[in-house]
């Protein structure tokens, strides 16, 4: 015989408890830092005209990355996958053939950051001179990027019906009738659509299309990288689901419960872009317990609705128990729902207007409509379907059903993300300082300048040699010209500050593509000269 449903004192102490737990779960699981990369620099520069073959291409990122892809297409259009690439920290080297010929080249690149989402991006630069420039290789065809799209909204709308579900059926009110099969059929429908996630993840990172979905390539590149972590946790949230349904009630079936909500409540916070905001430590758990308010709420909809169809005996139970408890799931969800849009959109400016901003738009006003509506079920509908009102119970059951179908129109909009950079990556790349490296036999120069601003800006030379030993040259002084911009040789003394760097100030009226040439003097009869060209942001 079945125990007592609980009572709602005894609910309401379970479900803070429990989401206390998985919060300290969520602290528990903390790793390092996990974000969006962007490509803030490149030497060789796109565009630039080089007198001799660069031996190296170095890639600068926001954050640290894993190299997938790098493709060469010569100026015949013979393209040659290169290998070789090697990260460090937040730069990637990759090594170029050797004899190279004089026109233009075209280098394409993809990594994937350690949010589990592949960046690519491709850049040319010429030898000798400028020439026609080659075709990049195409990169993810729309029908898998629809199809990463249309697998991610279904694999969420299984995870959150069939673990919210469930998650009702403990805390609110035992499952009946045919809502007890819609965890097993969605849990089971999630196990058979997370094989195929994770082999679109691979197709993604390597940018290729379905004809390679069969060979290894594109699986081990998908475990390489966090989303691997993600599909885990589903599998755990769904089989822990599966299991309870054929459990008796009692504490291994609340544990099953509970292990799959914690699951469920994890998955989304160990890859993608919404946990890994800075500072980390508070938007991980955000997300965290963001999700298992939703998964709470989410999880009502179809037991409740299947309850006022059928006008089943317990329904005034129920509908009064999680009409109790939904305040304590609402105002968690509310709060850290801001806290994350705040983190993600970053401080006003031309970034809001990203396609990650337009999406945000769209989910935040469906969800105005939803909580007005749950609103309005609370506080007009609840008290007369308690008092036995036919005509209120017809449109609770609606509204109940309007919010489902809100709801699985959401987790769309929100799967829609994984192709866009959050408005904080795209402000961080703009504040990056440009960057040159210059690799010559005789010296090396890392030059970094900050954006060109009405006040000025001021270059910093890290100066070693070929063995990365710090030179010490008696003077060093800067020469910068733009011809584009009719800006002829504008020479600058260097001076050497206490962090080791050598200084320029400058005043520059314009930013851009900017030729540099540094003069080391060595002592007094040996200066090393070294040349590149810098673009300098506004």
């Amino acid at each position: 015989m079945a125990p007592p449903p609980l009572t709602p004192m005894r609910a309401v102490r379970s479900l803070m408890i429990n989401m206390l737990a998985m919060l300290v779960v969520s602290f528990v699981l903390m790793t390092g830092a996990l974000a969006h990369a962007g490509l803030v620099a490149a030497d060789p520069a796109d565009g630039i005209v080089l007198p001799t073959a660069p031996a190296l291409l170095n890639l600068s990122f926001t954050e640290p990355v894993t190299p997938l892809v790098f493709t060469l297409v010569d100026p015949s259009g013979q393209r040659l996958d290169l290998e070789g690439a090697v990260a460090t920290d937040q730069q990637v080297s990759q090594p170029l053939p050797h004899g190279l010929g004089r026109g233009t080249h075209l280098v394409s690149w993809r990594v994937v950051s350690a949010d589990g989402h592949p960046v690519s991006g491709s850049l040319i630069f010429s030898i000798g001179e400028p020439g026609a420039r080659p075709v990049a290789a195409a990169g993810t065809d729309a029908l898998v990027t629809t199809t990463i799209w249309v697998v991610r909204a279904l694999l969420y709308a299984a995870l959150f019906l069939a673990v919210g579900t469930t998650v009702f059926g403990w805390l609110v009110a035992p499952l009946r009738g045919t809502t007890r099969v819609v965890p097993v059929l969605l849990s089971s429908a999630g196990l058979l659509l997370l094989p195929l996630a994770l082999g679109l993840q691979g197709l993604d990172a390597l940018g290729t299309g379905f004809g390679r979905l069969l060979s290894p390539a594109p699986w081990s590149t998908a475990l390489a990288t966090s989303y691997a972590t993600t599909i885990l946790a589903c599998v755990v949230a769904f089989a822990a689901t599966l299991a309870s349904a054929f459990c008796a009630r009692g504490r291994a079936y609340a544990g099953l419960v509970l292990v799959a909500w914690i699951a469920a409540a994890l998955a989304p916070m160990l890859s993608g872009h919404a946990g890994t905001a800075s500072p980390e430590w508070l938007s991980r758990p955000a997300v965290f317990v963001h999700v298992a308010a939703l998964l709470f709420w989410v999880g009502a909809l179809c037991p409740l609705a299947r309850m006022l169809w059928s006008g089943d005996e317990t329904q005034t139970d129920a509908l009064r128990r999680f009409s109790r408890l939904i305040p304590l799931a609402i105002a968690p969800l509310i709060a850290s729902g801001l806290l994350l849009a705040g983190l993600q959109m970053g401080p006003p400016g031309a970034a809001w207007q990203s396609p990650y901003g337009l999406l945000l738009g769209a989910k935040l006003l469906l969800l105005v409509v939803l909580f007005a509506l749950a609103l309005w079920n609370r506080l007009a509908l609840t008290g007369p379907v308690l008092a036995g009102t036919a005509s209120a119970q017809t449109r609770l059951r609606r509204s109940i059903v309007l919010e489902l179908i809100l709801v699985v129109v959401i987790l769309g909009v929100v799967a829609g993300w994984r192709f866009t950079p959050p408005p904080r990556v795209i402000a961080e790349i703009a504040a990056q300082p440009a960057r040159l490296h210059i690799h010559t036999q005789a010296a090396m120069a890392d030059i970094t300048v900050p954006a060109i601003h009405a006040g000025g800006t001021t270059m910093r030379i890290w100066l070693t040699d070929s063995e990365l030993v710090p030179l010490a040259p008696k003077a060093v002084s800067v020469a910068l010209s733009n011809p584009g911009l009719g800006i002829e040789r504008l020479r600058r003394p260097a001076v050497l500050g206490s962090d080791g760097f050598w200084q320029v100030p400058l005043t520059l009226p314009s930013a851009g593509l900017w030729s540099v040439d540094i003069d080391i003097r060595i002592d007094d009869f040996t200066v090393v000269k070294l040349a590149g060209h810098i673009e300098l942001k506004p």
